[in-house]
């Protein structure tokens, strides 16, 4: 392909004719010319990314990138998913010489964060390292070796030093809450929280509702589809509190108050069951709304209430039919001749002979909506009521999507907002179709990845003794229980690896030892009806073992070590420096920072190492079912100055511990955890008995693994991805992340997730085995959150009278990109606060003040954006950019506390139980308190 594009250049140079100007026209032709095209993506989290790229390279150096535009039609009928790119894509070259770039590895001298630097070897640098993961693992223990894992889709990092700390028996944390994308509301309902249609199923969607989301800004490479569905016949309603690019966009923008979506939602459902527009077959068969409750407990009605030793698992329902309660099937959805009810109230008796009411979850619904009648709505909303009724009943008639965005993540009642909305597309049936649904974000596919950490030896058969192992696995956690499905056994196995696997949720090391168990016990920042200090609600989901395994590392192990590879720790985290640079990183003796750039945590670090850029290393990007593709990135430059990949920075470390570990006498030791580790042959180990040494090498392995494990064709291999940059996956493979999607996956068609639970009736992996609107866990009862509902945000940072939002800006998905040269020349070239224009004439503010923002937590300054397109008492300052651009080098996560929901660490409950990027309690930062004044010495 290369060698044909240059053929043709030759050709027309040939031909062309020479003309006066020719030296001024072969200089704008010599800008252009290349020595090389290669295929590259970026592999960072701008979800879904995988965006193909041409990278042009002349004199060894990239010269200009450009989207590929190379993806075929999948259904005939819907629009192919090209051009796929944003300006940040089309500019990446600009890093590989920037000025922040890194080019040697540097040792810190003087104080943490002073800036200065020694530069030293990549020898000198590992040892040092090396000595102190040693001397951490002979005074406290391994797993006082944590990496802090971030949001670059990097998978060198993955198959790298993530597994070379969980060999030496250190800690990993889990990435989906330090990045705060799990979204619980999802979970709660369908006991996974990863659903993902392909992005063009979109183009079926006749009614697509937006909320907590600015697309045209977080999603600039598939907004496209969002468009094109209004030109196919269909409606776009954004609610959004502000006016942004995305609500220029749509048909109809529903202003909301913020932290209130909940109302409208609840709202809606309400007018459809008044008005008769309840899609009945899909409620009784998918959901748990026919399930009976026991009035007097609020708990369902389960075997054990009616028979002695019967199970807590087995649920019931009223059959109208035969005028009796009947058993819930658990192993189909279908109702086969059983009429469940959904309204009324029954008797039944229980084991001791007493006789209690039971009246169907739907029954509850409908008087709990009750309190949501448009017109009450409207005044916690502020969608007008009229809104709200024509918006539900065409949802109860058409093809409904929601694109629910980031933002509904990150609200502390995001679940509620979330569960809400569900409710309103159970009762209308907008799920397990084209064009239906609601998403979060998904990892699979791509198994060769996964199994490269399960293997000891390179090569084929290692490969197939470890699928035949995990295949006996599913079949023994199968045989516990015939009724599992395939998707609940995977989950199961997961479950039960995560305390073996290194990987913990960060939650408990931020409560024990970074500083965050004072501000989540702060009673007036959190939510009211929590009627017990947040230390109890730990306490008890400790001692009843619902985190057992995973609640690591004890209070008597601070992080004595600590890697940072592929994040940004303290620009990221709530509560940013504030709260880490007080307790987390005093308790550590070394911090080391992996990155390309100089970061903020980068700049507190005792370590920088320098990694290669994207462009100067082969890897591949992560997939997601939202593409169904593996993108794969060449290496088009050699990485600059001495900078590594994350891979072979894994083998110097491995060397170095190897080396230093039989200097130092240090044998096989123990984990706190009860597990025998040896440094001994580390190298080999990490390299599969120095098979596997260079990326490309590992590249084949995982490409081969992934061709055994069904998810691309045979034949694949490296040769054939540098030559067409990617393929399309032709089955999900052995992930639970995949099979959670839960349809058939098809060369032709969009893909829509949940298609086997209506059109298979495969239970879902929950507590009912339905799609679960009522969760009668105690600590729900007791806060009123079994049912959907609506609750104010409470007031985190203080009482204060403005709330601050934020989001992805236009410029920078991550932090990564705001100080690129080129993207700072497409806006004001720093940070700004989005203010109202009233409140900012009400507090002395002109535009481009500089504005000093504060509450309990701290205070930053920023140029003020004064502008009427900001809700009145809302503050917008998008998140993404360096502290170190603000004055103080303090921004905006320096003063969000970062509180977790208490009922996030409930457990001991059906699907309330942790596995790998799933249930966990998640730090938020939407609507924190505010207040703003006109900073001292502003003009």
């Amino acid at each position: 392909m290369e060698e044909a594009a240059r053929e043709v250049v030759r050709s027309y140079e040939k031909a062309r004719p020479r003309a006066s100007g020719a030296a001024s026209e072969e200089r704008y032709r010599e800008r252009w010319r290349w020595d090389k095209v290669v295929w590259g993506t970026h592999c960072v989290d701008c979800y879904p990314g995988n965006c193909p790229m041409r990278v042009y390279v002349r004199d060894g150096k990239v010269v200009r990138e450009e989207q590929a535009g190379n993806f075929p039609r999948i259904e005939v009928g819907v629009p192919d998913m090209n051009p796929l790119g944003c300006q940040k894509g089309a500019c990446w070259g600009q890093h590989l010489d920037a000025p922040d770039r890194v080019l040697y590895p540097l040792r810190r001298v003087g104080e943490r964060g002073e800036g200065r630097w020694e530069r030293v070897s990549w020898r000198e640098a590992m040892d040092a390292i090396a000595d102190s993961m040693l001397d951490a693992i002979e005074e406290s223990g391994p797993e006082s070796i944590v990496q802090l894992m971030g949001p670059e889709a990097n998978p060198w990092n993955i198959v790298g030093l993530a597994r070379l700390i969980t060999r030496v028996g250190g800690l990993n944390t889990d990435v989906n809450a330090e990045i705060n994308d799990f979204s619980p509301g999802i979970y709660l309902t369908f006991g996974k929280f990863n659903l993902c249609s392909s992005l063009d199923d979109a183009f079926h969607s006749e009614l697509i509702l937006i909320f907590g989301a600015n697309p045209v800004y977080t999603v600039i490479a598939s907004y496209h589809y969002q468009v094109e569905a209004r030109y196919n016949g269909g409606e776009t309603v954004i609610f959004a509190p502000d006016c942004s690019p995305s609500t220029m966009l749509v048909d109809r923008h529903l202003p909301v108050r913020p932290g209130t979506d909940a109302a409208w939602a609840l709202a809606m459902c309400k007018v459809i069951i008044d008005e008769g527009l309840v899609n009945e077959p899909f409620v009784k068969e998918q959901t748990d709304l026919p399930f009976l409750v026991r009035t007097d407990t609020h708990r369902y009605l389960r075997a054990c209430d009616l028979e002695a030793g019967g199970s807590e698992e087995q649920f019931y329902v009223y059959d109208e039919r035969r005028g009796c309660v009947a058993e819930a099937a658990r192993s189909t959805l279908a109702t086969g001749d059983v009429d469940p009810a959904l309204r009324g109230e029954y008797e039944v008796t229980l084991a001791d002979g007493s006789r209690v009411t039971v009246t169907p979850v739907f029954e509850l619904v409908r008087e709990h909506l009750e309190q949501y009648a448009p017109e009450r709505a409207a005044e916690i909303c502020g969608v007008h009521p009229d809104e709200i009724r024509k918006l539900a009943r065409k949802v109860a008639a058409k093809r409904t999507h929601v694109w629910a965005g980031g933002t509904s993540l990150k609200y502390y009642h995001g679940d509620l907002m979330v569960r809400s909305i569900i409710l309103l597309l159970g009762l209308t049936g907008n799920w397990g179709k084209k064009g239906t649904g609601i998403g979060c974000w998904s990892i699979g596919m791509f198994d060769g990845m996964m199994l490269l950490g399960q293997k000891q030896e390179k090569g084929p058969a290692e490969t197939r003794r470890f699928l035949a192992g995990r295949d006996a696995v599913i079949a023994a956690i199968r045989a516990e229980d015939p009724t599992r499905t395939e998707e609940m056994c995977r989950i199961e196995m997961t479950r039960r690896m995560a305390g073996l696997a290194g990987m913990i949720p960060p939650a408990f090391l931020w409560y024990r030892h970074a500083g965050y168990r004072e501000i989540w016990n702060r009673a007036d920042w959190s939510d009211p009806t929590m009627t017990r200090p947040f230390d109890d609600y730990m306490r008890e989901a400790i001692d009843k073992g619902w985190w057992q395994d995973v609640a690591w590392p004890p209070e008597d192990m601070p992080p004595r070590v600590i890697f940072q590879a592929g994040g940004n720790t303290l620009r990221r985290t709530r509560g940013g420096q504030n709260v880490l640079l007080r307790k987390l990183w005093p308790n550590a003796r070394t911090v080391v920072t992996i990155d390309w750039r100089m970061s903020t945590t980068a700049l507190q670090s005792d370590f920088v190492l320098p990694a290669a850029n994207h462009y100067e290393s082969p890897r591949f990007h992560i997939p997601s079912p939202h593409m169904l593709t593996l993108i794969y990135s060449d290496r088009a430059t050699e990485p600059a100055g001495e900078s590594k990949s994350e891979w072979e920075m894994t083998l110097l470390l491995a060397k170095a511990l190897e080396r230093r570990a039989s200097e130092r006498g240090i044998g096989e030791y123990q984990s706190r955890r009860g597990s025998a580790h040896s440094l001994k042959d580390l190298y080999r180990q990490t390299t599969l008995g120095g098979e596997l040494v260079s990326e490309e090498d590992v590249c084949e392995e995982m490409l081969q693994d992934t061709v055994l494990a069904g998810t691309i064709p045979e034949g694949t291999d490296l040769a054939a991805m540098r030559e067409q940059g990617y393929l399309r996956f032709i089955d999900w493979g052995i992930s639970p992340f995949a099979i959670n999607q839960a349809s058939d996956l098809e060369p032709d068609e969009t893909h829509a997730h949940s298609r086997w639970h209506t059109e298979k009736q495969l239970p879902y992996p929950t507590l009912t085995r339905r799609a679960q609107f009522y969760i009668d866990h105690e600590w729900f009862l007791e806060a009123g959150e079994a049912l959907p509902t609506h609750k104010e945000n409470p007031k985190m940072g203080g009482d204060h009278p403005f709330v601050m939002t934020s989001g992805h800006n236009r410029w920078s998905v991550h932090s990564m990109n705001t100080t690129n040269p080129l993207l700072l020349r497409t806006h004001r070239g720093r940070p700004h606060a989005v203010i109202h224009t009233g409140d900012a004439a009400n507090k002395g503010i002109r535009d481009g003040d500089e504005v000093r923002v504060f509450n309990d937590m701290g205070e930053f300054f920023v140029p003020a954006k004064v502008t009427p397109n900001a809700r009145p008492g809302q503050v917008i300052v998008y998140n993404g950019w360096e502290p170190y651009m603000f004055r103080g080098w303090r921004g905006p996560m320096d003063i969000e506390p970062g509180l977790v929901k208490h009922l996030h660490l409930a457990g001991g409950y059906g699907h309330l139980h942790y596995w790998v990027l799933q249930w966990q309690p998640t730090p938020v930062d939407r609507a924190v308190r505010i207040d703003i004044e006109r900073a001292n010495g502003a003009v």
